[in-house]
């Protein structure tokens, strides 16, 4: 059964094998949305450490190039448990470490997004966006959507509906397609908008069992 780290040298390690990897899928995500591969928890887990194993590899190159003595210096106080030495050694070394372990995955995984989205020279084919990450067309219809009316026609023929604005909210991959509508109307059988619900703070909706999500424009589609 693995250990936990024991001395400084062994935490060292833990972090440079784990800490570019987790930044670079945490970054990847926030700018892509969740994905259809990211409810696994082993992928991600897979994804991040060859992503840090690629880009430790490469890092160990570089220092063995650019930076070998004084980090072989760091690594024998830390592995000789000489903290005093270790501490003298470690300031240059430590923004280094900052850049090498956040910045650069970070950076990449800005890269990555943002490159085949620019409206500048042709890229090549295998550096082109050939696909919209966006997971469904709920996520999609609901992305940056500007205050609105809404209504849901249910399986069993019922409208519901009301006012969705910044107070409202409709939830996104992987959880369950589900709706909060801030102001609900009374919905007549053809789904036209009545008047506002007296005594309501709102209308919750699970979308299960649901045929349409209707987006209707303009203060006109309400009654006054």
């Amino acid at each position: 059964m693995p250990s936990v780290p024991n001395n400084s040298f062994q935490l060292v390690m833990l972090l440079a094998f784990l800490m570019p990897g987790s930044v670079y899928q945490f970054v990847r995500m926030r700018l892509r949305g969740p994905a259809p591969d990211d409810s696994s928890s082993l992928n991600r887990v897979l994804r991040a450490l060859t992503f840090s194993a690629a880009l430790v590899t490469s890092y160990a190159l570089l220092t063995a190039i650019f930076a070998g003595r004084p980090v072989l210096e760091l690594v024998e106080h830390l592995q000789s448990g000489d903290r005093q030495a270790a501490l003298e050694a470690a300031p240059p070394l430590a923004a280094c470490a900052l850049i090498l372990l956040f910045v650069i995955p970070a950076g990449l995984a800005a890269l990555v997004f943002y490159v085949p989205r620019w409206r500048g020279p042709k890229w090549p084919s295998w550096l082109r966006l050939t696909y919209d990450p966006t997971p469904r067309a709920w996520d999609y219809a609901f992305n940056g959507i500007s205050p609105t009316y809404v209504r849901v026609l249910t399986n069993d023929g019922r409208y519901l509906g009301g006012w969705f604005g910044d107070q409202s909210f409709a939830s996104s991959f992987p959880e369950p397609r589900e709706l909060f509508i801030e102001t609900a109307h009374q919905m007549s059988e053809d789904g036209g908008f009545g008047a506002e619900v007296e005594g309501s703070s709102g209308l919750y909706i699970r979308c299960d069992d649901i045929r349409v999500v209707e987006f209707v424009d303009g203060l006109a589609s309400a009654a006054t």
